[in-house]
């Protein structure tokens, strides 16, 4: 080797140089948390199963869902132990009754969603959660015509009494 210096230490056997080391790291982190997230999708299943049918418990599971989806990281917060989907929507009945106007209390679906996440110690980067929803469908765009202006056909039903006699 010419008398230079090399700057590559030979490993022993057993041992990983500093890119196996990086390699195996960012590898393992990542398996961790697709674990967890596979543990927090779960989760979830499972209440939305013991609750069966319940619109609301199915909105809130299927949107924190589609969230861990979208932020691996939360699935760390769903995994809590004393938190749910039925606790969560009591958070967010409290902070209803809260806006209580006369005898009714409403929240806006980002208002809801972001209550949700609150309640299970998600914090949101400033902005509203996103609520994924359907855009209503027009079945056609053509305006129809008033049935007042509409032309009407021009048959005449014409009978005498003795045809019915």
């Amino acid at each position: 080797m010419d008398g230079k210096e090399h700057a590559i230490a030979m490993t022993h056997e057993g041992q990983m140089n500093i890119f196996e080391a990086s390699y195996m790291q960012e590898h393992t982190e990542k398996w961790e948390e697709s674990k967890m997230v596979e543990q927090a999708m779960a989760k979830l299943q499972a209440e939305l199963r013991v609750n069966g049918v319940h619109p609301y418990v199915s909105a809130i599971g299927n949107f924190l869902m589609d969230h861990i989806k979208d932020n691996p990281s939360a699935a760390e917060k769903i995994m809590t132990k004393d938190k749910t989907i039925v606790g969560s929507m009591k958070a967010m009945s409290k902070i209803a009754e809260k806006q209580k106007v006369d005898n009714c209390a409403v929240l806006t679906p980002e208002q809801g969603y972001k209550a949700v996440l609150d309640y299970f110690g998600i914090k949101t980067a400033g902005t509203a959660p996103i609520v994924k929803a359907v855009a209503p469908v027009t079945l056609n765009d053509a305006p129809k015509e008033s049935v007042a202006t509409a032309p009407r056909p021009t048959q005449r039903f014409e009978a005498s009494l003795d045809e019915f006699l």
